[in-house]
Formats: structure tokens, sequence, C-alpha cells
């Protein structure tokens, strides 16, 4: 029996969806295996076991595509750094968890920080637009409201909100982005749990003794 329209809409778009999410998956699957984002729409493709054009179909191009990915990784760092906000914990406390999941977000994808590069380099495409307001606008406005309720609470010196901005996300990116000196410092290709896990203690620490009062 045929399906009714509405059913037929509901299949097509859980088809749709589901196209999306295979090439996302592929492409984050492969990013996270070369550590780079310089990957072909043809690799993409073959990883998710569809053809090329699907990818423009589903996202117009390349750029479609890597958008869409960094908008999805990012998404679930803004849903859950909301949650910790209307947490009734100390800023310190905050500060920490929220250091300890931006690492956590890295170490899940590690080739976001290019990712998120390869959009902010041109500050006038429509990507960096997209990406400044869903993503490091809240995120910068989150860590300055952390800075400013530790500095009130007595916890935290008084201390520039940009500069530790800084501080903060550059010492949870680099170390995902630097293979070759990870090998050879560490003994290890990439960043495992252990070493994320261990890496955001010492990182969170390290950033709250020199902001201590």
């Amino acid at each position: 029996m045929a399906g009714t329209p509405e059913n037929i809409e509901l299949v097509d778009a859980v088809a749709e969806r589901s196209g999306r999410e295979m090439l996302l998956e592929a492409a984050g699957e492969l990013m996270s295996e070369i550590g780079s984002i310089d990957v072909s729409l043809h690799q993409i493709a073959k990883r998710a076991g569809v053809t090329a054009p699907l990818v423009k179909y589903h996202f117009g191009s390349k750029d479609g595509l890597l958008l869409a990915l960094a908008q999805r990784d990012t998404a679930q760092s803004i849903k859950q750094l909301t949650e910790l906000m209307a947490m009734n914990l100390d800023p310190a406390t905050k500060l920490r968890v929220h250091i300890q999941g931006i690492i956590r977000t890295y170490s899940r994808f590690p080739y976001l920080n290019r990712l998120l590069e390869h959009f902010l380099d041109d500050p006038e495409a429509e990507g960096t637009r997209q990406i400044w307001s869903s993503f490091l606008l809240p995120l910068i406005e989150a860590q300055k409201q952390i800075i400013t309720a530790g500095i009130a609470a007595g916890q935290f010196r008084e201390v520039d909100y940009k500069y530790v901005y800084f501080l903060i996300n550059g010492a949870c990116q680099y170390i995902f982005s630097t293979r070759i000196t990870l090998r050879e410092m560490i003994g290890e290709k990439k960043v495992g749990q252990e070493l994320a896990r261990e890496y955001a203690a010492f990182a969170a620490e390290t950033v709250l003794r020199g902001m201590a009062k």
C-alpha cells in the first residue's frame, strides 16, 4: 500500500539527515586519522559509502561541509557551557570544569582547531561570521563572566579577561596541533584519553594558580 504524503516526507527527511550525518562522520574520521583538514570530497564520499555529488547536494561545497562539521562539533560544547554557567558553583570551580571541557572537546575532535582556523583566516567570510556568533562569542562571554565573578568573590586577582582567553585557548589547543612534538616528547602519535585527562588537570591547575589572589 502506498504511503501517505506525510510518511513519504518523513522518510525523505530521515534519509537526508542520515546522508548528511554519514558525510560529516566520514569527514571527521578522516581528518582525525591524517591530522589535517586537507581531505578531498572523493575521500569523504568514499569513506561514507556514497557518491561525491551527494556532498554538493547536501552541503553545496566542501566549505559548506566543513562549516556544518564545525557547527556540529561546537554545538555540544556550547550546550554544556550553558549548563555549566547555570550551575551553583564558585567561579574557580567553573573555570576548572570549563578548561577541562575544552580539552575534552579537542580530544574528541582533534581536527577542530584547524577547522576553526580555516574559517577565521578570512574575517569577511560567511562561515567566519557564523562561527563567531555561534561559538566564539558565547565562549568569550562565558569566560568573561566567570573571571569577573571570580575577581568579585576574591578568588582571582585583577586580570584582563582577554589575556586569559588567549592563555586558556592557546594552552588547550596547542597539544592537539603538534603531532611531531607529541611523538618526540611523549612517545604518542595522538592525544589519547588518559593523556587528555592528565593534561586537562595540569592546564586547569596551572591557570588557576596563576590567577589566584
